[in-house]
């Protein structure tokens, strides 16, 4: 009768699973500490988000007399002088009201057209600069009217101003006459602009900024959310964690194979706080972005 052998080999079997196991687990967990992307080419944006007060050549034309309006022009329309664009019933008279010169026509009015107008640019108070945002009141056709009400603004759609509060951190990386572009959130679309003057109130600074061009859905805003852009880079693109410095130089850690990974020096060429453009990598690189994680020779 021959001896049954196999339970002997049960414990070295479950050995050898559990160091196999340990082995995967221990592979599995060092590849898990990896965070990477892939160099691309891509472009930074070098700038600021601000809450800009927009300033415009704009008249308001108060009703000459009380009545039921007739509005004759849309919002927004471009009217010449002489056209007629409203008229206004009172119960013994009828007041037609003609253009008295060109530009868009608006029937919304926020009360600051006289304060922040182009005509006072330099005298705008900007130790009240927060206070200043437009609550827009519009005016339909059939709404009765009071005579001296206003009744509509007409604007000058060749000319569009700024006035752009700027953090701390960026108050000696501009310069007047300096050419920027502007950004609208959900936008890729850049306004050309210029800075025309710096201002300084208590510790407060300011830009006042001519737009290049006039922006036409903006006639109702008085305040908007832009990206003040100095520059942009592009490149090939990774984090500014991503690059660390050690003795050897500046650099990052890049794949080189299965939970593997070598040092890559790299030259920042420009950027922001957040992404940076360099040399020294090529496009389809894996790069680890938290090289915090590794005990590489890092510097402090």
């Amino acid at each position: 009768m021959k001896k049954n052998n196999s339970t002997n080999f049960k414990p070295f079997v479950i050995l050898f699973i559990l160091i196999i196991a340990l082995i995967i687990g221990v592979q599995l967990f060092g590849a898990a500490r990896f965070e990477t992307m892939l160099a691309a080419q891509g472009e930074v944006i070098d700038g600021f988000w601000s809450n800009v007060l927009i300033v415009r050549d704009e008249d308001v034309v108060k009703a000459p007399i009380s009545g039921r309006v007739e509005l004759l022009a849309g919002e927004g329309d471009r009217l010449a002088s002489g056209i007629k664009l409203a008229e206004i019933k009172a119960s013994n008279q009828q007041q037609k009201i003609f253009n008295k010169k060109a530009g868009l026509v608006s029937f919304a009015v926020d009360g600051l057209e006289n304060e922040v107008n182009i005509d006072n640019l330099n005298q705008i108070d900007l130790s009240n600069f927060e206070d200043l945002n437009g609550n827009y009141k519009h005016l339909l056709s059939g709404d009765r009217i009071k005579k001296g009400e206003n009744l509509y603004r007409i604007i000058n759609n060749f000319k569009l101003y700024l006035v752009v509060e700027i953090p701390e951190s960026q108050t000696d990386r501009f310069r007047i006459n300096e050419l920027i572009f502007l950004k609208q959130k959900n936008s890729d679309k850049l306004i050309e602009a210029e800075i025309i003057d710096i201002r300084q109130n208590l510790d407060r600074t300011f830009f006042f900024i001519e737009v290049k061009q006039f922006i036409p859905r903006w006639i109702n805003r008085r305040r908007i959310d832009l990206n003040i852009i100095k520059n942009i880079y592009r490149g090939i693109k990774i984090p500014r964690r991503a690059v660390f410095n050690q003795p050897s130089g500046r650099g990052v850690l890049k794949v080189s194979g299965y939970n593997k990974y070598e040092f890559q020096e790299v030259v920042i060429i420009n950027g922001n706080d957040e992404y940076v453009i360099v040399s020294g990598l090529e496009i389809g690189e894996e790069v680890i972005t938290n090289p915090e994680d590794f005990d590489y020779g890092r510097e402090a």
